[in-house]
């Protein structure tokens, strides 16, 4: 479960994580998964949910919303604010905004900006029931997190992160305390995962024997598969 950058859930705070087919609520006492039912947009999903889940609480200090939906980054010093929604449709493509509300967070510790959407009618829904809700990508939060993480650990081998939702496939990897690389590729096979991450393993020259693959959301088939090719994997 992901909490809010570095810092834990605290009892007031209420995580909403938003992704193509589902949702999930998480407090410090109890997480809630739901997936939209066949034939049932997210967008009715959410309404109904709202109004019946006993987690949803008016009176939350804080809610952040995390959506899990490609993004992009770009240096600190080389963003423009007037050119990012362009930028954002050149790399995810001219109709990556139909529908969706572009959005961006400055992540100071891995020196970007990024740059990510959400669903214009799900943001809509949430912010008239907590209209002091901050919306995250969730991607850029991973990261965030992930950095004080690999700070912490010891040696000199390297770390390529892998973190998998079913559609797509994101890869990041620090050097030296920096953010070194971070992509997503679409890969909902798991023969496309493998060749995704050996590829990224391969371009960022991580050896075999030496450096360490982590995977963050426990994928024991992705694990079992990557275990014939390298030779170091961790979950977290």
């Amino acid at each position: 479960m992901l909490g809010t950058g570095n810092k834990q859930l605290t009892v007031q705070e209420l995580s909403i994580r938003i992704y193509s087919d589902g949702f999930s609520f998480s407090t410090p006492q109890s997480q809630k998964d739901v997936k939209a039912a066949h034939g049932k947009s997210l967008h009715e999903a959410l309404e109904e949910a709202f109004a019946a889940n006993a987690l949803l609480r008016p009176d939350y200090e804080e809610v952040n919303i995390y959506a899990d939906y490609p993004s992009t980054r770009i240096p600190l010093d080389e963003f423009r604010s007037e050119e990012a929604q362009a930028l954002y449709r050149l790399t995810l493509g001219q109709d990556s905004l139909t529908g969706m509300k572009m959005h961006y967070e400055m992540l100071p510790a891995l020196e970007v900006i990024e740059v990510f959407a959400i669903e214009s009618d799900i943001e809509e829904i949430i912010l008239r029931h907590y209209p002091h809700a901050t919306i995250h990508s969730y991607f850029g939060q991973l990261m965030n997190r992930m950095l004080a993480r690999d700070k912490r650990m010891q040696g000199d081998n390297r770390r390529l992160y892998a973190h998998t939702n079913g559609r797509q496939l994101f890869l990041f990897s620090y050097n030296d305390g920096k953010l070194q690389f971070a992509n997503s590729f679409e890969a909902s096979s798991l023969s496309n995962q493998v060749y995704f991450l050996l590829y990224a393993w391969k371009q960022l020259g991580l050896q075999q024997a030496k450096d360490t693959c982590i995977l963050l959301d426990n994928n024991k088939e992705l694990e079992a598969e990557l275990r014939r090719y390298l030779k170091n994997i961790e979950c977290a």
